[in-house]
């Protein structure tokens, strides 16, 4: 699909305001002043993959099931964002480290927030960003919290490509980091996917203890020395407790 063609199929969505909305193909085609024949051929693509549904009875169509389906994950990424950010401003205010949050979508971490750091010299991450799940802390504390099928299934699909020297590149090794991840309530990354950087990371849990995110912080390595590690650990697992239970986890 082009361009053009994928701009007037976002721009047909658009005119639905409202939950129930419904609409004639030509009050579509009206509103978008665009050739009635042009409209049923998008109707048709935005119907087969579940985005609209059409009433046989009214010939009318209404938001589908994968439009429902992505509105009810935005509102879980807000309501996540929402109940984390105070805690978030704390940690990076405390910590004077850019601190972020990741959540697990399509097989990669998704930063779906940053607090970035207030020095000069900082590590960022733009919000949006994508990065393979076995590298680095923000990525890897998603992958040890997964069941061993997924994490298998994922090493097999995906691999475990090198960024750095320092990636972990070797399925054995990656399976004992998760496992000793799970038994200490956090992970540290040294250089994984940009050199001179350390990470570390502690897992967000939701009602039922799911995993729902990744707290994170990062910074250069050269102020981030073993000392230093030592008081951000204990703050960033206590962070990720109080947002975990601001989220409803026992």
């Amino acid at each position: 699909m082009g361009t053009t063609s994928l701009s007037r199929g976002l721009n047909l969505l658009e005119c639905y305001g409202e939950k129930n909305d419904t609409f004639r193909a030509q009050d579509l085609a009206s509103r978008l002043n665009l050739p009635i024949s042009t409209v049923y051929r998008h109707l048709d693509i935005l119907t087969q993959h579940r985005f609209l549904h059409k009433n046989p009875l009214t010939k009318q169509y209404h938001l589908g099931i994968s439009i429902q389906r992505l509105g009810r994950l935005a509102g879980d990424e807000s309501s996540l964002v929402q109940a984390a950010l105070p805690f978030l401003d704390d940690l990076s205010a405390q910590s004077h480290e850019t601190v972020f949050l990741t959540v697990l979508a399509n097989g990669e971490s998704v930063c779906i927030k940053k607090i970035e750091s207030n020095r000069r010299i900082r590590l960022t991450i733009e919000e949006g960003a994508r990065q393979s799940l076995h590298a680095g802390a923000s990525s890897r504390i998603l992958l040890a919290y997964q069941t061993d099928t997924f994490i298998k299934k994922w090493i097999e699909t995906n691999g475990l490509p090198r960024f750095t020297p320092n990636t972990i590149c070797s399925e054995a090794a990656l399976l004992k980091v998760l496992k000793l991840t799970r038994k200490q309530g956090y992970t540290v990354s040294d250089s994984e996917v940009d050199a001179g950087s350390i990470a570390l990371a502690a897992p967000i849990f939701g009602t039922g203890g799911k995993l729902v995110a990744g707290l994170s912080l990062a910074g250069p390595k050269d102020r981030l020395n073993n000392e230093a590690l030592t008081d951000l650990i204990t703050s960033i697992v206590k962070t990720a407790g109080n947002i975990s239970n601001e989220l409803g986890c026992e």
